[in-house]
């Protein structure tokens, strides 16, 4: 029985996390009884599972109730399993009028979880360091805890309230059980999931509300577009089934003729926080709910492209003073272009909707496909110089990457004459006539700098900054450009990046040979793909000649074999940051090898000549 699993697993080797979740795995296979045999005295919880008959559920009900959620943390959620599981019963069919179950107070083990913080201990489960990486059978916790919420939703018939600490918990949960779950999210937009069913109508709720609550909306979407196919759906969810809501005073006779009245605008209505973009007049609105004396939530029979909605909130300046919401806008854009090439495509071609050009007549000069490059380039080159800043940079300029490759010529073009990193050279190169760089004669960013270090002390994001900064400038070597800035971004990155990273403070230890292993990427790509031209020549005179560069190169090359087992002994290291020195040793390997074979090249002609 559920108890009994409980008290088994409570005492088991694994964690108490773990524990926690076979016992709520083990409650919510109730679910299994929705489809059995209903006419039976006693559901079964699963084929080949014993049965159990109600004097069976009182028993354990009474051995639920000695439990104090106060006193032991981790019963809390057990306890609100519970209370899921007895509702379930009794909505099976033929037992909605058991006296046996009605007599269980159900709601009563509901508001003692939620006073012990239960939902603080689920989302405790989801962030343990843990169980993300354990292989044992709670492998599979994250579904486990997303059967546990929709049961929970649809038991209660929760709906994601503004303002309501619960609500937002909830909403953390869901987005951390979905968000790096490729699996997850394909049956989510699978509508043949019935478990995903309660969350699904959470997302349409929220939905209703745009973009009045656009966070919420926007973060929940984030966290289901892991994946080609779940991305898709996403944009596609964005940006043909998403309507417009707003706040609109109307007459109390109405509102107190039909809370759900239809009436016609006789004006246009602007839409919230969008200058510019109004809901034409003579269009349908629904009442949704009542607000205020004179003030209804107004659904309008208006559906412009919701992709297009949030980018023209990234695009207008007062819309920068939201921090929350432009850090959720960017991060749902990131990904999206990050898992699928196509969503890439299609919002950049956004431009060229007729819904842009009828309201943003100052872009009537704007080249195909370069809007959203440029609105992000603006976006990035005013952030502050703080850790939000530098997130917010490190999602903008990795998009841009992604973009480059989807539109090298267009890109290139649009970021290189932005200057996104405000680095220049002293003397520049390809504007005159000029052969070669004396020593200083370029200007590294500050900026850029101090970003890159306030990052990697400050952020713990999935993609940090210094790795979406040498990324896009890796995607511009490629495009074969030869220009002043993508020069200077070269310089820096060698010359500063390569040389200081490793003495910076990391918040996330690792992270400090992922950028070893980009930086080192990008100076392979250099003596590879630029062997001719001007910017291949001075590239290679700096890499041939620059002590501190050799420097860096040789202090990770020199690794002896003695050493890497010793960290391998110690318990100071993490397991990735011994590969990643490892990776980096076979990186610089290659690299010394590509310099040899070109020096003696060199040294070959210059015999012959």
């Amino acid at each position: 029985c559920l108890v009994k699993h409980w008290i088994e697993a409570r005492y088991d080797s694994l964690s108490d996390h773990a524990s926690l979740i076979l016992a709520v795995k083990r409650a919510l296979r109730v679910s299994s009884s929705l489809g059995g045999n209903h006419g039976a005295d006693v559901p079964s919880f699963e084929k080949g599972a014993s049965a159990f008959s109600f004097t069976d559920v009182q028993e354990m009900d009474a051995l639920v109730s000695t439990f104090s959620v106060f006193e032991m943390n981790e019963a809390g959620p057990l306890v609100l399993a519970w209370a899921v599981f007895l509702y379930l019963l009794t909505t099976l069919p033929g037992k909605e009028g058991n006296n046996e179950l009605i007599d269980i107070d159900h709601i009563g083990y509901v508001r003692q979880a939620f006073d012990a913080g239960s939902l603080h201990y689920c989302l405790e489960i989801l962030q343990c360091d843990i169980l993300k990486d354990y292989d044992g059978p709670v492998s599979g916790y994250r579904s486990v805890l997303r059967t546990f919420i929709s049961a929970f939703i649809a038991s209660y018939e929760v709906n994601l309230q503004p303002e309501d600490n619960n609500s937002t918990l909830i909403l953390d949960i869901i987005c951390k059980i979905y968000r790096g779950e490729e699996s997850l999210c394909i049956q989510f937009w699978d509508k043949g999931s019935l478990i995903d069913g309660p969350i699904r109508s959470l997302l349409c709720n929220l939905e209703s509300e745009f973009p009045l609550r656009t966070v919420e909306l926007v973060r929940l979407l984030s966290s289901l577009c892991e994946g080609t196919w779940p991305a898709e759906c996403v944009y596609t969810f964005l940006d043909s089934s998403v309507g417009i809501s707003s706040l609109f005073e109307i007459s109390s006779d109405l509102l107190a003729d039909d809370v759900y009245h239809i009436f016609e605008a006789q004006q246009a209505v602007p839409v919230p926080g969008i200058e510019g973009l109004f809901v034409p007049s003579g269009t349908r609105g629904r009442v949704l709910k009542v607000v205020g004396e004179k003030t209804a939530l107004v659904r309008w029979e208006y559906s412009p492209s919701g992709v297009y909605v949030l980018l023209l909130h990234l695009a207008q300046d007062m819309y920068l003073n939201n921090k929350e919401e432009v850090f959720y806008t960017l991060d749902l854009l990131s990904r999206l272009v990050s898992f699928n090439t196509a969503v890439c495509f299609a919002m950049m071609d956004i431009s060229n909707s007729m819904q842009f050009h009828a309201i943003s007549p100052t872009n009537e000069q704007a080249e195909k496909n370069v809007w959203v490059v440029e609105m992000i380039c603006s976006l990035v080159k005013s952030l502050p110089q703080n850790s939000y800043g530098a997130a917010l940079m490190s999602m903008g300029v990795k998009i841009l990457g992604i973009m480059l490759i989807c539109s090298p010529s267009n890109v290139t073009a649009v970021t290189l004459n932005a200057n996104l990193f405000d680095i220049t050279l002293q003397t520049a190169v390809f504007s005159v006539s000029n052969n070669g760089l004396s020593s200083g004669s370029w200007m590294l960013s500050g900026k850029l700098a101090r970003m890159l270090l306030i990052d990697c002390e400050q952020n713990s994001n999935d993609y940090p900054l210094a790795i979406s900064v040498l990324d896009f400038t890796i995607q511009l070597v490629e495009t074969g450009v030869e220009n002043d800035v993508l020069l200077a971004l070269i310089i820096f990155s060698c010359q500063y990046v390569l040389v200081n990273h490793e003495y910076w403070k990391y918040r996330i230890k690792h992270i400090r040979w992922k950028i070893t292993l980009k930086v080192l990427e990008l100076m392979k790509k250099c003596i590879i793909s630029m062997p001719y031209g001007k910017l291949g020549e001075i590239i290679h005179n700096v890499l041939f000649s620059d002590s501190s560069i050799h420097n860096a190169l040789f202090h990770i090359a020199c690794t002896t074999a003695h050493a890497l087992e010793k960290l391998h002994a110690s318990r100071f290291f993490d397991p990735m940051e011994i590969e990643g020195l490892q990776l980096a040793i076979g990186s610089v390997l290659d690299i010394l090898s590509e310099m040899t074979t070109k020096l003696s090249k060199v040294q070959s002609k210059a015999v012959n000549l």
